[in-house]
């Protein structure tokens, strides 16, 4: 599998032909995907003009909603984690090629206890690491050590870099890289190790 970050929350995915997105910034990058996945609803790429032919779309498969879904084999679980004005915010669990990705999105609060125990014992957790106005780092940190993941990826970072995540979380990344390319057997299950992947 190969993971690069693109800024904001937008990450890419790809296990061979199998492409997905999560919070991509624009319709052009749909073209290679599967399904895409939204961690706010309504997404902001379906407001305003254009949202009619966005739904009306059969490829991708676009899910901004929890509930249950499979697409070619690859399963996707959403929750509900909050909700901020009029926007829902999503988190989402997705298992292919025996990684279990975890998606916490637009986080601003910490979820309830039910909740985060579907998140526990990630491959791969992808947690806002920015601070304001999403999870406090502090709040992310604590998250984190109770999920227990294998590797963790920041985003929602801005123009920062996650050095103050990592510090909180007391953590030693490598190097920041552009992807993360990596199969089952190079996760170490609650290592915990931190990914700062460049946009």
């Amino acid at each position: 599998m190969v993971i690069t970050y693109h800024g904001e929350n937008y990450v890419k995915a790809a296990a061979g032909s199998l492409v997905f997105l999560v919070d991509p910034t624009d319709e052009r990058s749909f073209r290679s995907a599967k399904f895409v996945l939204f961690t706010e609803s309504p997404p902001p790429l379906m407001k305003g003009e254009g949202t009619e032919n966005l739904l009306a779309r059969r490829e991708p498969l676009l899910i901004a909603d929890a509930g249950e879904y499979e697409v070619e084999g690859v399963r996707i679980a959403g929750y509900r984690t909050g909700i901020r004005g009029e926007t829902s915010h999503l988190a989402y669990r997705v298992t292919m090629e025996n990684l279990s990705l975890v998606f916490l999105g637009h986080l601003t609060e910490l979820p309830d206890q039910k909740t985060a125990s579907e998140f526990a014992d990630a491959d791969i957790l992808f947690v806002p690491g920015g601070g304001a106005p999403w999870l406090k780092e502090t709040d992310a940190a604590k998250l984190v050590r109770q999920l227990e993941p294998g590797i963790i990826i920041p985003t929602l970072v801005g123009n920062r870099a996650c050095e103050r995540f990592v510090k909180e979380l007391d953590a030693q990344p490598g190097a920041p890289t552009d992807k993360l390319t990596l199969k089952k057997k190079d996760v170490v299950p609650k290592a915990m190790a931190v990914t700062c992947l460049t946009a």
